[in-house]
């Protein structure tokens, strides 16, 4: 489905700069109000609508998820999870510029999930593998977004922008998952609490989460 609506939006932009590009001697001089974007950074779109000259009024979508490993003492398996809807409003605050500052309010599912796994070998074979405890860290579904950037417009249409922002909120949770594939050993229980109380000290810190934004599309 992803693909689908991709290549659809594509395709669509491809036949709307055709057809600027065969009425750009007539359209060169227009103003657009209306863009859509997509973005490069996590998988989604955003539109808006420049209500006056230095203000754009908004909304965009963003879904990106991840997952790896990482080799500490143990190995750490990692699931990231982001969903954020965002209504939001940029102002230039110099017309003939094309900085602006950005503020709004996001709806989000975000968490991310790191269980803990290992091997156990008798003699030289591998015997067994699997967690033996689990951390996990849910955002708060609302946050306030400020942030600033940078946009632009050719006379045919074309529009980019980049920017940078941060989604505050409460501080997030932090849920722990106690069941095991085997017995879990005094060391492997003692880094578990290591890692929780890691997780808790930090909690204070995400309740801050950035959001960058690079994106191209279309304004008509």
């Amino acid at each position: 489905m992803k693909h689908l609506i991709s290549f659809l939006f594509f395709s669509s932009l491809l036949l709307i700069i055709f057809g600027r590009i065969a009425i750009a001697a007539e359209s060169i001089s227009q103003h657009y109000p209306v863009q859509i974007t997509s973005t490069s950074i996590g998988d989604g779109l955003w539109a808006g609508a420049s209500l006056k000259e230095d203000f754009l009024f908004g909304l965009q979508f963003t879904n990106h998820s991840t997952n790896f490993t990482k080799q500490e003492i143990y190995e750490h398996s990692i699931s990231q999870q982001s969903q954020v809807v965002l209504i939001f409003n940029r102002w230039n605050p110099a017309r003939e510029k094309s900085f602006f500052l950005q503020s709004g309010i996001a709806h989000r599912k975000q968490y991310e999930d790191v269980v803990f796994r290992r091997d156990r070998y008798q003699g030289d074979t591998l015997i067994a593998y699997g967690k033996f405890g689990s951390v996990k860290i849910v955002w708060p579904e609302w946050a306030v977004n400020l942030g600033l950037g940078w946009h632009w417009q050719s006379d045919l249409g074309f529009s980019g922008s980049v920017g940078y922002g941060l989604l505050l909120s409460e501080r997030p949770k932090m849920t722990i998952d106690s069941t095991y594939d085997w017995f879990v050993t005094e060391a492997e229980s003692k880094y578990i609490q290591s890692q929780q109380a890691q997780t808790q000290n930090k909690l204070n810190q995400l309740a801050i989460w950035p959001l960058y934004s690079a994106s191209i599309g279309w304004t008509f």
